[in-house]
């Protein structure tokens, strides 16, 4: 389950240019490696192509070669573009050196924003917590409560870890008008001084809870969205996650399968293939 399912991860923003809804520097960070590197190379090609159209319209631009094919014009751009320079191709003529100095001005100017902007984008620390399909609701110690349960799938320290959780819901007010109300829902444990392994999170179904007219509340809900923080020790750095869920995630009356084992050399055993597996 993709902690961007929930619809108003991307919501349609009108009256906004769309330069400011996203900036180049935040779509190259938020895009994935594979696109990136598709958008680069794509970029790449396409200014040697332009650069190649221009050589073949200059006089003899390279080599005194009375016709310039648009062949070796894009190899020759290739070569100066990324500062090769081989010797076999070498500009002529007062224009045709002014272009390969604007040229390789540009290809300088792209690898130092390309290595920053790659640099940024590996660097960027993040948690790989892993949240349970469900969110369920059912008795625990005889009180209802709702829980889920998440796991850090890198198994490394993530030091005084807090959860944070809250439901979205549809109401309407005093005057009649629909409002989106955000309700803070009080958990049994909202931190925990290390978060290695595994941590069910149980918010208690009583007289502050807003699910105490469990069905009621069901029909106005809009989304229950979940963060998750904690310093990461290997990164030593602050780092997030979160996950939102839908009514139609919330299961009645079933339990998280068991994960954890000890083994009988002493260690212990998570088995995330049954991490999502509910019980009766």
């Amino acid at each position: 389950m993709s902690d961007l399912k929930y619809k108003h991860d991307n919501p349609i923003l009108l009256g906004v240019k769309h330069s400011i809804q996203k900036d180049i520097y935040f779509f190259f960070l938020e895009a994935s490696w594979i696109k990136l590197f598709a958008l680069v190379l794509t970029l790449y090609i396409f200014s040697n192509l332009v650069f190649a159209k221009i050589y073949t319209i200059i006089p003899r631009a390279i080599n005194n070669l009375e016709v310039v094919d648009f062949q070796t014009a894009f190899f020759f751009s290739v070569q100066t573009m990324s500062t090769i320079g081989y010797g076999q191709l070498s500009p002529t003529g007062n224009l045709s050196n002014l272009l390969v100095t604007f040229e390789a001005a540009f290809g300088l100017i792209g690898v130092a924003l390309v290595t920053g902007l790659m640099f940024a984008k590996i660097s960027k620390p993040y948690a790989k917590i892993r949240f349970s399909k469900n969110l369920i609701y059912s008795k625990f110690d005889g009180q209802y409560c709702l829980s889920f349960r998440i796991g850090n799938i890198r198994g490394n320290d993530i030091l005084e870890a807090k959860t944070n959780v809250a439901a979205l819901f549809d109401e309407i007010t005093s005057e009649g008008h629909s409002v989106r109300r955000i309700h803070d829902l009080n958990l049994k444990r909202t931190h925990t001084p290390f978060f290695k392994l595994t941590w069910s999170i149980f918010h208690p179904i009583d007289e502050s809870s807003p699910f105490i007219n469990f069905d009621e509340a069901l029909k106005k809900l809009r989304a229950i969205v979940i963060t998750i923080t904690g310093h990461d020790g290997t990164f030593s750095t602050t780092v997030y996650s979160r996950m939102a869920y839908t009514k139609s995630d919330i299961v009645k009356d079933h339990y998280f399968k068991d994960v954890m084992q000890d083994l009988p050399d002493g260690r212990l055993q998570i088995n995330y293939e049954d991490f999502d597996s509910l019980q009766t």
